[in-house]
């Protein structure tokens, strides 16, 4: 191979590679929250439109808490996101907090998707139904770039290895 072709240093390839998919773990991360934003639109509006016993079922408790765990955990994956981003413009190294945002906004995200599903019922489940689609499509995100158990295997080299430990006698 020509010496003009080559990228970075010979042999460092790898290395080059998962630098690389550090980033790409952390940009899927945005696309889960506003996936799940979406989500959670959807189902307040339903909440307010779909009439139950005479009322809106967002005037139910049970909705009421579906919908407020689902704004939590968008939040919460979202503030990790901007931390891990902030940290990354630094040009720190990212592998951890970009694995953990990866399995938080993932599984968070779809546990959204699965709340919106419960709170619109049926129709939630109806193929081609835009809660139906985003449900699956947030099912992949927990896979794609590595599942939650690849992600939980670098997040544990990391700790293991920045760890200072406490002494055995504490």
């Amino acid at each position: 191979m020509p010496a003009a072709n080559l990228l970075g240093k010979e042999g460092a390839g790898f290395l080059m590679a998962m630098d690389r998919i550090n980033v790409n773990r952390l940009l899927h991360c945005p696309t889960m929250i506003g996936l799940a934003q979406n989500l959670l639109d959807r189902s307040i509006a339903h909440a307010k439109n779909r009439k139950q016993f005479g009322r809106s079922i967002g005037d139910f408790q049970a909705i009421q808490h579906m919908l407020a765990n689902m704004a939590i955990g968008i939040y919460a994956g979202r503030s990790m996101v901007l931390a891990a981003a902030a940290k990354a413009d630094t040009g720190q190294d990212i592998r951890k907090e970009a694995a953990m945002c990866k399995v938080f906004c993932s599984e968070k995200a779809f546990e959204v998707s699965d709340l919106a599903v419960q709170i619109h019922g049926n129709v939630g489940i109806t193929k081609g139904h835009p809660v139906e689609v985003l449900f699956r499509t947030l099912r992949m995100y927990r896979i794609v770039v590595g599942t939650s158990e690849i992600q939980r295997n670098t997040i544990v080299r990391a700790l293991l290895k920045e760890s200072k430990g406490l002494p055995q006698n504490q």
